[in-house]
């Protein structure tokens, strides 16, 4: 955003009424960012529940490329080829 847009939202904001202002906020999703954060720490738990640690696999190349393939496809599509889902 430009300042130039940023200048023009603050001066429809201050021509607005009180109920205007209202309808606005309530009409606008107020995140708090607690979704967001529950949502990315059920992914981070389920990646470590089920990805491999580097003592399970016979070297560090193949853990890493098992690592790195996870980080591609994805948790789920992981576990989904796996057949663990």
């Amino acid at each position: 955003m430009t300042m130039t847009n940023i200048d023009t939202i603050a001066e429809q904001l201050k021509s607005m009424s009180v109920t205007d202002l209202q309808k606005v906020l309530l009409a606008t999703s107020n995140r708090d960012g607690s979704e967001v954060r529950r949502k990315r720490n059920a992914r981070t738990q389920k990646y470590f529940e089920h990805a491999p640690k580097p003592h399970q696999c016979l070297t560090f190349d193949i853990y890493s490329k098992t690592v790195d393939h996870i980080h591609e496809l994805g948790v789920d599509k992981w576990l989904q080829q796996r057949g663990s889902l």
